[in-house]
């Protein structure tokens, strides 16, 4: 059969081609039929003498699209010619969940059913990790993909410096983009256990055992200009200050603080502002999953009327009293009933997204710092306040039970290993301070 030439510039009438270019000018040999008994069909460029994939896949000049979970949402010709089905990619591993879900006989309803058991931050992750592994195929020429592939893309990922944890979020992406291998999934893979393991064992996790910022100095801050008057001061220090003080009384995770809600019957304070209960957005599932999911219930400080200064000082601090002003100053420009939105264009009023509240977490620290004419410290990080609450009040004699409840911890080995910080003061300490005679 003489070569067929396709060019770049090729166009079908009434209809517009999706995706990349196949190849410029390059000739294309067609094989007898597949579907004759004793024969198949292929597409391969004309190249004597080089490699060439039978993926027709693999000949594009870029990253694939995803094929969407509807086929009606990719189509040609007003919608008269659909885009062809999953199981036609399935074979080079870079099908999508939701197509592989397809192939398997699945109806669309269902797909779209068991894809929402992902929260859409850990889609987006996932997308994100599984782009970073299509590229890296694309630039050392890895098409098919098979275990030792994704093991060499671990490794350099490795090399790169990354944690065992983050490892584990790239396999746990690419399994669930990757056809199976040999019957298992990508993570399932024993040479890929294998080799979590021996990642773990070469860097294990480091976590600092004291921590990187004072908290007596943020709180003394919170007490004074520029987070004081809290009526009166402007809508940023309002958001940074309640967001901060919610974090550290609740020992909730930013996501956790993210799902909470103004929303009728979410939010309740108590007569006097003596408390404030709190409920996360319907549907929303935490980390650690509780059969019984409880409120985040905060305690007034000191409320008025004061018996004396220092009670005055220590309702500055008082997470509700934060809460009832930020709530009531906020529904000027509330978009969404998420408690938390934004505070500054262009989005001023839409709701705040992870990202968004750890910055005003170490916003607040480091701004209280700043008032104190102290330098800011480094490397803070959202995520500590939970250390930071947990350990003081170990240390101030909570029981270990009410914090692993509060925290969302399902064992006490968890704040032992990655939470707990030294905060005791040492007997030095007590023997170098000054007698008073």
């Amino acid at each position: 059969m003489s070569p067929l030439v396709l060019s770049s510039s090729s166009s079908f009438p009434g209809a517009g081609c999706y995706g990349t270019n196949v190849a410029e000018a390059s000739s294309v040999r067609l094989s007898p039929d597949r579907s004759a008994p004793g024969s198949s069909r292929e597409i391969a460029p004309f190249w004597p003498g080089r490699v060439w994939f039978s993926d027709p896949i693999s000949l594009l000049d870029g990253s694939p699209w995803e094929i969407p979970v509807r086929r009606d949402l990719l189509s040609q010709a007003g919608g008269s010619i659909l885009h062809p089905p999953a199981g036609a990619v399935e074979a080079l591993g870079v099908a999508s969940e939701g197509a592989q879900l397809l192939a398997s006989g699945l109806s669309t309803e269902v797909v779209e059913t068991i894809l929402q058991s992902r929260a859409p931050s850990m889609r987006k992750l996932y997308a994100l990790k599984w782009k970073l592994f299509t590229s890296w195929c694309g630039r050392h020429q890895q098409v098919n993909c098979p275990v030792g592939s994704v093991l060499e893309f671990l490794q350099d990922r490795l090399s790169a410096g990354l944690t065992h944890s983050i490892l584990k979020v790239y396999v746990a992406a690419i399994a669930a983009y990757h056809a199976p291998l040999g019957g298992l999934s990508v993570g399932k893979n024993p040479l890929v256990t294998r080799f979590l393991h021996g990642a773990l064992r070469l860097r294990p996790p480091v976590r600092p055992r004291v921590p990187t910022w004072d908290l007596s100095v943020v709180l003394e801050a919170l007490c004074r200009p520029p987070f004081e008057p809290v009526e009166e001061i402007s809508d940023r220090f309002l958001s940074i200050k309640t967001v901060l003080l919610l974090a550290l009384s609740s020992l909730k995770r930013v996501g956790d603080l993210q799902a909470l809600s103004v929303a009728p019957s979410f939010l309740e304070f108590a007569p006097g502002l003596s408390k404030a209960f709190l409920y996360p957005r319907p549907g929303y599932v935490p980390k650690v999953p509780s059969s019984t999911p409880q409120p985040v219930v905060l305690q007034a400080f000191c409320p008025p009327p004061y018996r004396d200064p220092d009670q005055q000082k220590l309702n500055c601090m008082c997470p509700v009293r934060a809460l009832d002003t930020y709530v009531h100053r906020a529904a000027r420009w509330r978009k969404s009933d998420q408690l938390f939105v934004c505070y500054g264009p262009p989005k001023k009023g839409l709701p705040a997204s992870k990202q968004t509240l750890s910055r005003w977490i170490v916003d607040a620290i480091c701004s209280a710092y700043k008032s104190s004419d102290l330098p800011p410290p480094l490397g803070v990080k959202a995520h500590s306040t939970r250390s930071m609450a947990a350990s003081k009040a170990f240390l101030a004699g909570v029981s270990m039970q009410n914090i692993c409840n509060a925290a969302g911890w399902s064992t006490p080995l968890t704040f032992v290993r990655f939470y707990d910080l030294d905060l005791r003061v040492s007997p030095g300490s007590s023997v170098l301070r000054p007698s008073i005679f």
